[in-house]
């Protein structure tokens, strides 16, 4: 990779260079003397010829009049053959940017070029061969459907593309489009697009593609720098003006590249573009797009790095082999954070995938943090500043396909369903189980992972488990804490906070226990997994308890309920206790299977099932089994999502085995309901501040009441008070879910006059419809949805079940 300060000869070589500054005094397109004298009346393309023909020319403006000044060229200008610096900022009253990294541009442009007639075949400023070192300074160069600005042919010596507003009109803020912001092709090499000083920064939006590197299959050459743009953004950073297919598409024969850069000066602000942000490769392993830097930009973040901006689909992808991914914050992308689909080889490190830049405000990215279909990639690392933080997205790591993908020393948290996947079939598939001798293929070889069979907490944190798998082979383990509150109860562990990394050899029967006792401290309870990584680098899916699932979630309280339970490594002896009480009938029917019956439990109680070997090794799956309440007996219409509700610990019923089906839900139960569902069971909420005159902080559901108003769900009951003690009707509860569910600014579409019984337009017909259009409600019966009845603690369960999707 070159550094920036290596590329600064370039950007002084066309300085350098002898020539005369020839003056553009004429927004005109007339071809006057100054075409070959450099002198008296003289437009933009007499400048073009006259710098043609004197290498090293420097053109100027000074168009007499105020304001902004559009050249309007009624056909393509000669392509550029000669080294020259064309510089708008030298039109009186114009200025460059002079805001640093983090704030806005506040750049002032005179100079503009409409290049609706303009673009021929290639572009409105064309450089092509003999043109090297020339400089591109202070335009604003719109409406061409080709290229604003292209370099092309090879060239040795970089060209500089500073200080531009490409795509955008002369104040950045509207959208005036070129095909191309800028296109790199036909094998030049040492392009400089922006730089680290204030001054380089452009502005590319609003075209159909940002910057473009090879068109097609061209070449898009080696060795150039992308540094201190917006691309994708306003002028002011912190709204969208989107390039409508991808901000960088580094298509083919690129190699040698850096977008970004190791500091803030240099950092990108990829963002808002209606495509993906930064596409590596036009095609699945092309070999030709390689060794190339995507380092330090803010993709799908403002320019503060702190409010989102995402792209419309992905936030990087990568699809050439020996690319490097290294200290981005990709969040608030519509797809997956980086898709890695092909680029064997790919390392992705020291990232923040899914948050904000300081890395403590979850925005997320919708599918998956890091999506992997190739081999011999690197995700994070076991030394500091190596591993990435992927949080909060749609899923964690996917392995699809591909071996010898190394994933180690990464934060991985708080994402929908595994930390990391070792997908089949071309799927997500959940848990992948340990098998004998580990001999399956697949994703990463479906390496197993480790079972934890002990932690110790302390000055150290000590843990002991087993790891069975390929015979006679040294593993690197690598340790993982996790809080020890689990936001939903059976949520399979991920790996929050990297700890440290051990070795071990299983024996000839490809066994191997381990006793780490030199991890740092921990909290007392904190939850802990380990992965396994062979010597090729294939790493493992986090350890996870022995039972996954049972079949059955529910069942009489008297016991006698048959459970299939799902896992891994059930071995013969296993023992089962549901709610500590042994299970009886156990049967280990394979390594993945197991049946047995329920005892005796206490109606309305969700009670833990643990499956225990005989080895030591075992595995608790919380809440795993309700025993009926006696007022939702099996043919209950409520059962399953009662069964739901309690599972999730929403709620515990309301006493003595009870739980209250046929009451009506009041408002102060539904704050904690809506919650806990929205936030998770380890979510507290803030103290109360005596917000509402009928809600004392004495009160066990005041500050659950208070925060679901500070979220924006509601307002309360009207005149200062929140009405805790009042059912909750039918046609508010579709308001409180919608706004808990999509957020406070949420509004629904134009009622269309579903129900009867809610007449279009009203106050509650556009939620109440939203709410069956998303499938969370079918009205109560005769086509009819009775807004006005209030809602059942019955019905709250299916609401809750299905606005969640709780499982």
């Amino acid at each position: 990779m070159r550094s920036l300060a290596a590329i600064l000869p370039g950007l002084l070589l066309a300085a350098c260079l002898s020539g005369a500054t020839v003056i553009v005094n004429d927004a005109g397109d007339a071809t006057n003397a100054c075409a070959a004298s450099g002198t008296g009346t003289c437009t933009l393309r007499d400048a073009l010829t006259y710098a043609n023909a004197h290498a090293g020319s420097t053109i100027a403006f000074d168009i007499p009049g105020s304001g902004v000044h559009t050249i309007t060229p009624l056909s393509a200008y000669p392509s550029l053959s000669a080294p020259m610096t064309i510089d708008g900022f030298t039109q009186p009253g114009s200025s460059p940017n002079s805001n640093g990294p983090g704030l806005g541009d506040n750049s002032v442009h005179l100079i503009e070029i409409d290049g609706t007639h303009a673009c021929g075949a290639a572009a409105v400023l064309d450089f092509g061969t003999g043109s090297d070192a020339s400089v591109i300074r202070g335009l604003v160069i719109n409406r061409c459907n080709a290229s604003a600005i292209r370099v092309a042919f090879s060239t040795t010596t970089g060209h500089v593309i500073e200080g531009n507003f490409l795509g955008t009109d002369p104040t950045g803020s509207v959208a005036s489009p070129n095909s191309y912001g800028v296109l790199i092709d036909i094998g030049p090499k040492n392009v400089t697009i922006g730089g680290v000083s204030p001054a380089s920064r452009n502005v590319i939006s609003g075209n159909a593609a940002g910057i473009g590197f090879g068109n097609g299959s061209n070449n898009g050459g080696s060795g150039h720098v992308v540094a201190g743009n917006f691309i994708g953004t306003d002028a002011a950073g912190t709204g969208a003006l989107p390039n409508s297919q991808i901000g960088i598409s580094m298509a083919s024969n690129i190699s040698g590249s850096t977008i970004g850069g190791n500091t803030p000066s240099a950092r990108n602000v990829i963002s808002g573009n209606t495509g993906g942000g930064v596409g590596v490769s036009n095609g699945l392993g092309d070999p030709t797009v390689t060794n190339n830097v995507i380092e330090g930009n803010y993709i799908g973040m403002d320019v503060t790095g702190a409010a989102p901006l995402g792209n419309g689909t992905g936030g990087v992808f990568v699809g050439g082999p020996a690319n490097t991914i290294r200290d981005n914050v990709i969040a608030a992308n519509l797809g997956s954070g980086i898709s890695n689909i092909g680029g064997n080889g790919t390392v992705i490190e020291g990232n923040l995938i899914g948050a904000d830049a300081s890395g403590a405000v979850p925005f997320g990215n919708h599918d998956f943090g890091i999506y992997l279909a190739g081999s011999n990639a690197v995700v994070g690392g076991v030394n500091a500043g190596e591993g990435n933080v992927i949080v909060s997205n749609g899923k964690g790591i996917l392995v699809i396909n591909g071996n010898h993908n190394a994933i180690r020393g990464n934060a991985i948290d708080d994402v929908s369903g595994l930390g990391i996947d070792l997908g089949s079939a071309g799927n997500a598939d959940g848990v992948t189980p340990n098998d004998a001798g580990d001999g399956d293929t697949g994703a990463n070889d479906l390496q197993n992972f480790p079972l934890v069979s002990n932690v110790t907490y302390g000055a150290n944190t000590a843990v002991s488990g087993i790891l069975r798998s390929t015979a006679s082979t040294t593993f690197d383990l690598d340790f993982y804490s996790n809080p020890a509150c689990s936001n939903f109860p059976r949520e399979f562990l991920q790996g929050a906070v990297f700890l440290g990394t051990s070795q071990v050899t299983t024996d000839g029967a490809g066994n191997a226990a381990f006793d780490v006792t030199t991890l740092p401290a921990t909290a007392d309870g904190s939850r802990i997994s380990v992965t396994a990584t062979d010597p090729s680098g294939n790493t493992s899916e986090f350890s996870q308890r022995l039972p996954f699932s049972i079949d059955v979630g529910s069942g009489p309280p008297s016991g006698g309920t048959a459970l299939t339970i799902s896992g891994t490594d059930f071995a013969a002896g296993a023992t089962v206790t549901i709610g500590g009480q042994p299970a009886t009938d156990v049967n280990v029917a394979s390594a993945v299977s197991m049946t047995a019956t329920t005892p005796a439990l206490a109606p309305g109680s969700a009670n833990d099932l643990v499956v225990t070997n005989l080895d030591g090794t075992n595995g608790r799956l919380v809440k795993a089994f309700v025993a009926d309440f006696l007022d939702v007996p099996p043919g209950n219409q409520f059962r399953s999502f009662v069964t739901q509700l309690v599972s999730n610990a929403i709620t515990a019923g309301i006493g003595g085995g009870l739980y209250g089906v046929n009451d009506n839900t009041l408002r102060q139960q539904m704050a904690v309901f809506l919650l806990k569902a929205k936030h998770g069971l380890c979510y507290t909420p803030p103290p109360c501040a005596g917000v509402f005159a009928d809600v004392p902080c004495s009160s066990n559901f005041a500050p659950w009441i208070e925060a679901m108003a500070a979220e924006g769900i509601t307002g309360g009951c009207g005149g200062g008070n929140f009405c805790p003690q009042n059912p909750v009707r039918r046609d508010q509860m579709a308001v409180f879910l919608l706004k808990a569910e999509h957020g406070s600014s949420y509004a629904p579409p134009p009622c269309a006059g579903t129900f009867p019984d809610v007449p279009c337009p009203s106050t509650f017909a556009a939620w109440i419809e939203q709410l069956a259009a998303e499938m969370i409600t079918g009205g109560c019966g005769g086509g009819n949805y009775c807004p006005g009845n209030p809602n059942t603690r019955g019905q709250m369960a299916v609401f809750i079940t299905k606005t969640f999707g709780l499982q």
